[in-house]
């Protein structure tokens, strides 16, 4: 049979980076020859010295025997940079299947031969995007530690955690074409069924900590209706209904066995890869350093009742902040405003008071409250007479100058002629 153009490309592609990495790897080991015969000729040469050189005997036994132990040495680290060398070349060409495999608890049938084909081609497609795998154990550090918390108080596998890597890559915005959003891919009515709300201009789907919990309660339910991880995966990806449909009409209870929709036959693999790769990335030639990985933003948590609506903008000018930043800290805003509601907002370090006293000082109390930007040359002292307001207010109104001092382009709550 013909083998479709797209196909073809394809396994094209990937020859052309095979021959790319074996050509590397040719590189490599030729340089190492290099400097290995560069090495012994050095040796040669000492030996050489030495034989022809003046001195006693004993000295020049003693410095034959040096170099000869220098030269055993350069061997050693010669023998070990080629067993590096080809368990480098053997993970990035080649991948072995485990001889075990245990995922949430469950073993995975390996002796199965299409169960082992299944994980390998999965494991080895995820390989081919190295820059991809890197994100996911940069982003990893920023979100597994929260993930694994609620894991354990929720008394479900560690494992689970890597449902959110093959679901999102761990971005929080992301979306799909069935309109799953967040990084654990929720549809808009699986959210609802599970507290989550969604309005044009809030997405807590997005909100990367309460969809956590709402995925796993929502896994938790998957997992005691079907008895198996593998069928509760299943089950998250192509919807209960048809995992159902599917077991009554083929009459049986393995995942393993049953024949289902090809993105869903994939995705309980797709999980088991993650596992492998991100728990011994290094096995796989993948290092970051940990000053290098994606820690959480410091910020504040703040429950806050929006009495009259409010813009993005508002807020950031009210906690000193700017309007990318309250949208990255808080990518369940879906637009450019917060209608009236209760929100829970991540605000910088020490601005959540200024919020919260910024909506308490609305219109209806009196009076709307000024924001000053901060120019070259003002001081607290200066922008209190300015307004005819106590210094010490503004220090009460402002929290984030009491920690330092106040620079040009910080925004500070202001309440003029209010003692």
């Amino acid at each position: 049979m013909p083998i479709p153009a797209g196909g073809m490309r394809r396994l094209l592609e990937e020859e052309r980076r095979r021959e790319a990495a074996h050509q590397r790897l040719r590189g490599q080991r030729r340089r190492q020859e290099f400097r290995w015969w560069l090495a012994v000729a050095g040796a040669v040469a000492g030996l050489t010295l030495v034989a022809f050189g003046v001195g006693s005997a004993r000295a020049e036994e003693e410095q034959s025997a040096e170099l000869l132990e220098r030269l055993r040495i350069l061997e050693a680290r010669v023998r070990t940079l080629e067993d590096d060398q080809e368990h480098l070349r053997r993970a990035l060409l080649t991948f072995e299947v485990p001889e075990e495999l245990v995922f949430a608890g469950e073993r995975v049938p390996l002796r199965r031969w299409d169960v082992r084909e299944r994980l390998e081609r999965e494991v080895l497609l995820a390989l081919q995007d190295r820059g991809q795998v890197l994100l996911w154990l940069k982003r990893a550090a920023r979100y597994f530690p929260f993930i694994e918390t609620a894991l354990r108080e929720a008394d479900l596998p560690d494992d689970l955690k890597y449902v959110a890597v093959i679901e999102s890559d761990l971005l929080p915005r992301a979306g799909s074409h069935a309109q799953a959003r967040g990084i654990w891919h929720f549809i808009p009515a699986t959210a609802r069924r599970y507290r989550l709300r969604l309005t044009p201009m809030w997405d807590e789907r997005r909100d990367p900590e309460l969809a956590t919990r709402a995925a796993l309660r929502y896994l938790g339910d998957l997992h005691r209706e079907f008895g198996q991880w593998s069928l509760a995966l299943a089950a998250y990806n192509g919807g209960e209904a048809r995992l159902r449909a599917a077991m009554a009409r083929q009459r049986v209870q393995s995942y393993f066995q049953l024949a289902l929709p090809a993105e869903t036959e994939r995705y309980v693999f797709r999980a088991y890869a993650a596992k492998l790769i991100l728990a011994e990335p290094e096995r796989y030639g993948l290092q970051v350093a940990a000053e290098a990985l994606y820690r959480p933003p410091e910020w504040d948590r703040l429950r806050v009742r929006v009495r009259r609506g409010t813009t993005v903008l508002a807020i950031a000018e009210a906690t000193g902040s700017f309007f990318r930043e309250i949208r990255e800290f808080n990518p369940a805003i879906a637009g450019d405003r917060l209608p009236a509601g209760t929100y829970a907002l991540h605000l910088p370090v020490g601005a959540a008071r200024a919020f919260a006293l910024h909506e308490a000082l609305g219109p209806d109390a009196g009076g709307r409250p000024v924001r000053h930007r901060v120019r070259r040359g003002d001081t607290l002292s200066a922008i209190a007479r300015r307004y005819g307001a106590p210094l010490a207010k503004l220090t009460e109104w402002n929290p984030v100058v009491r920690a330092r001092a106040i620079r040009p382009g910080d925004v500070l709550i202001v309440r003029p002629d209010r003692p």
